[in-house]
């Protein structure tokens, strides 16, 4: 700092004179230590988030395939009870016995409410596979825009490295001060929090914790 220059505080130097600190070539060793770690979590925290994100997709798609094979042979079943019930109604017409005529009137009966309950599961299931599609559709998109935040945040990451690297060239290997350090944890508070702005928005958090 210029030596023409004199502070007189009795509180903690502020961010503006931190910065100014900086910039005049003020350097604690210690600071590129924290800065570091605090990249090493950063890149981690990262990396687990998006493992988790590619986790709960590929869940949501076996349980997508599953209730379609399942609405499939429902399906299939009712199409089945429809043609039994058919020749039920056939065999109604053709008997001229009178016993034989009740009992296959109760089997008609019978088969025509089993197959009644059958369409009504299938409409259920339908209504199911149609809303999961729709939480599928809006997790892959927030799936895309958290891989185009990590990648963002790993490029800035990498250009900051590269910047304090030359920086060290330039100053002997000195650590780049506070300000990186403070910049460090904004960086990873602001990461985290958009992560989980992000899993609320989709619903997401309360399927990670089986709600």
């Amino acid at each position: 700092m210029d030596s023409g220059v004199s502070w007189h505080r009795s509180s903690p130097p502020s961010q503006l004179e931190q910065t100014l600190r900086l910039e005049a070539g003020e350097r604690d060793p210690s600071e590129s230590r924290s800065l570091a770690q605090h990249n090493i979590e950063l890149r981690r925290l990262l990396e687990e988030e998006q493992a988790a994100y590619k986790r709960k997709l590929q869940a949501y798609q076996e349980g997508q395939q599953r209730q379609a094979q399942l609405v499939q042979k429902l399906q299939a079943k009712v199409l089945q009870y429809k043609k039994k019930c058919g020749e039920l109604e056939q065999e109604r017409l053709t008997v001229r016995d009178g016993n034989e005529l009740e009992n296959a009137l109760i089997r008609l009966e019978e088969e025509q409410q089993r197959s009644s309950s059958l369409v009504q599961v299938n409409s259920m299931l339908r209504e199911q596979l149609e809303q999961a599609n729709v939480a599928n559709a809006a997790l892959s998109e927030d799936i895309r825009k958290l891989t185009a935040d990590w990648a963002r945040a790993r490029d800035e990451l990498e250009q900051r490295e590269a910047e304090w690297r030359r920086e060290e060239e330039v100053w002997g290997g000195q650590g780049s001060g506070a300000g990186r350090g403070m910049w460090g944890c904004g960086m990873e508070r602001e990461v985290g929090r958009g992560v989980q702005d992000r899993w609320e928005g989709c619903g997401v958090v309360g399927l990670l914790h089986g709600e």
